[in-house]
């Protein structure tokens, strides 16, 4: 091989290295793209920390989802130490994790929670140090894992679950061939019972007798399983085999498809007072959880109708990339499903505080949300402020308190509860009846005690029934109603108190039954009573008048045997005497 050729063949080598190259280096930057996307697109909040002499980190990099779970934006965050960025409270907690993973070489978990300006956020942080060739930590890369829905929804499980072991009504559900499926802690000691365990899987029938069965609970559960729910009177037996009646209320319980799966059911026992009919207080509440902190979409919206800004968060939520798009545009268009001149704020003058609304997607989808709206001057010119977070997680859990909340609304008890304060957060449709609201509805918010009973009442409530409330758990009596007509209602009221899991008094949840009508069948058993009781005297006066001339008659009676006795012994005595006057006649002849 000539010189030539040897240098023709290393120029090809070199072309070819060249080429070579090229690819490399365009498959780098592709695959940096794709990273970048990846990084950027991920719902897992992603850091990178710069580690820096004396213990100090700084931040390099976040991606998008660290921003909106935390509402900070790139310049507050990137090139920023920790102790500029993280709350102050975590600043020893992370600093020592962050210590710990270099020091021992590995990937350290831990769960925090921390404030940012979008609100509570609760955490799993993961970290894993990077070393260089020498040996030496230089980053610390960073994820956390969102557990703030998940945390809220075991909040909401925690209370319901509660609100049934607090209750003083018992409460059971049975599959359809009457199975114990739940019992609560009422339903236990009500039948003689110590532990719940013992009774799951058990028929109900242990808690009848044969007549019981026969008579009471085959009709009962028939007219369940026919209409849905049923409230009536049915006997019971303790484990002892004594017997005592009971006021029920079940509910069939359907799933997704509408079949039938499980039957729900609350006794309250009734031996002291047939009459009053005490059925189911709520399973759960209060559906929905209304978040008291800062959402995370903010939009600012003109008095006519025109976006004006949107952050990262609600662009996300609307399923865009770009806030240009919307800028400018009618808020009806891109955001609020609401009807032209139908907005509730503009044009019904409406409060939308951390309210559940609908929120309306680039691609028609709606989704639910927590709302809170806020007149305020921006620049000089007056807008509205809109911040809401997505609360389509939540309804999975929400969904499981709708089970519970059957048992409310199929009820023809009055049932609502109140805060500590007294001021109403639920009531059935029962209860707005009995309350006399138009529409079945009562206004939320206002005091019950105030709105609903007279001053006297008020002021028993206030003196004698809420601080009973407090230290025995519940109260039972009659109280008087004032409707909003204001005509006076009698009424059985059964209150109870509602705690969290440290015993702290959450709410007051009262279960109320009109007794118009047993007041008047009393009134009238009273005053057939005093008739007889006037007819009972005038009786009695007649019977000792006659009795007083009997004892007359008795008396001459008894006057005239004894003269005709003492007038026989007179006749006795001359008979004698004539007797003896004729034998001393005929002697002497």
């Amino acid at each position: 091989m000539t010189l030539k050729d040897l240098n023709q063949e290393k120029d090809l080598n070199q072309e070819k290295d060249e080429e070579s190259l090229k690819k490399h280096k365009e498959e780098l930057e592709l695959n940096e793209k794709h990273l970048s996307l990846i990084y950027d697109s991920v719902s897992e909040v992603i850091f990178l920390l710069a580690v820096e002499p004396d213990d100090r980190f700084r931040f390099i990099s976040v991606n998008r989802a660290f921003l909106a779970v935390t509402g900070l934006n790139r310049e507050q965050v990137v090139s920023k130490r920790i102790e500029q960025v993280l709350p102050e409270t975590a600043h020893a907690l992370v600093i020592s994790k962050y210590k710990e993973a270099i020091t021992e070489n590995k990937t350290v978990f831990w769960e925090q929670t921390s404030t940012y300006p979008a609100g509570e956020l609760v955490g799993t942080v993961t970290v894993t140090p990077v070393w260089n060739a020498e040996g030496v930590c230089t980053h610390i890369v960073g994820t956390v894992h969102d557990l703030t829905e998940r945390k809220k929804a075991e909040e909401q499980i925690r209370f319901l679950s509660s609100v049934f072991e607090q209750s003083a009504d018992g409460m059971a559900i049975v599959n359809m061939e009457g199975n114990l499926l739940f019992v609560n802690d009422a339903w236990v000691s009500m039948h003689g019972y110590e532990k719940a365990e013992e009774l799951l899987g058990q028929n109900l029938s242990v808690f009848h007798n044969e007549d019981q069965l026969k008579n009471d609970v085959e009709a009962f559960n028939r007219k369940v399983k026919e209409k849905g729910h049923n409230t009536g009177e049915v006997g019971h037996i303790r484990r002892d085999s004594t017997i005592f009646p009971t006021q029920m209320t079940s509910t069939l319980l359907r799933d997704e498809n509408d079949n039938p799966i499980a039957i729900a059911g609350v006794a309250t026992d009734i031996t002291e007072r047939k009459k009053m009919d005490e059925t189911l207080r709520i399973a759960h509440e209060n559906t929905r959880t209304i978040l008291d902190k800062a959402p995370f979409g903010v939009v600012v919206i003109s008095r006519d109708r025109k976006i004006k800004w949107v952050n990262d968060t609600a662009l996300k939520m609307a399923g865009m990339e770009n806030g240009d798009v919307m800028l400018g545009k009618n808020c009806g268009e891109y955001l609020c499903p609401a009807q032209q001149n139908e907005c509730p704020i503009l044009d019904k003058g409406q409060q939308v505080d951390n309210s559940e609304r609908i929120f309306r997607r680039k691609d028609g989808k709606e989704m639910p949300i927590i709302k809170t709206v806020a007149e305020v001057n921006m620049d000089g010119e007056d807008v509205l402020l809109e911040t809401f977070v997505d609360i389509t997680e939540r309804k999975h859990p929400e969904e499981q308190l709708n089970m519970f909340k059957s048992f409310a609304e199929t009820s023809n008890q009055g049932m609502g509860w109140a805060d500590i304060d007294g001021n109403i957060v639920y009531t059935n449709s029962a209860l707005a009846k009995l309350f006399g609201e138009k529409d079945q509805k009562v206004p939320l918010g206002k005091n019950v005690a105030a709105t609903y009973y007279p001053e006297d009442e008020q002021q028993r409530l206030r003196e004698k029934v809420f601080p009973c409330v407090f230290k025995d758990g519940a109260w039972s009596g009659e109280l008087m109603i004032r409707q909003t007509s204001g005509k006076l209602i009698p009424t059985q009221n059964s209150l109870f108190c509602i705690r969290n899991e440290v015993s702290e008094p959450i709410f007051f949840a009262n279960i109320v039954m009109d007794i118009t009508e047993r007041k008047q069948a009393e009134e009238e058993i009273q005053k057939l009573i005093d008739e007889l009781e006037q007819r009972v005297i005038e009786r009695t006066a007649e019977l000792e008048e006659k009795n007083k001339d009997l004892e007359r008659m008795l008396k001459a009676f008894v006057g005239r045997e004894v003269r005709m006795a003492e007038l026989k012994e007179q006749i006795d005595e001359l008979e004698k005497d004539v007797e003896s006057g004729k034998k001393a006649g005929d002697m002497k002849t």
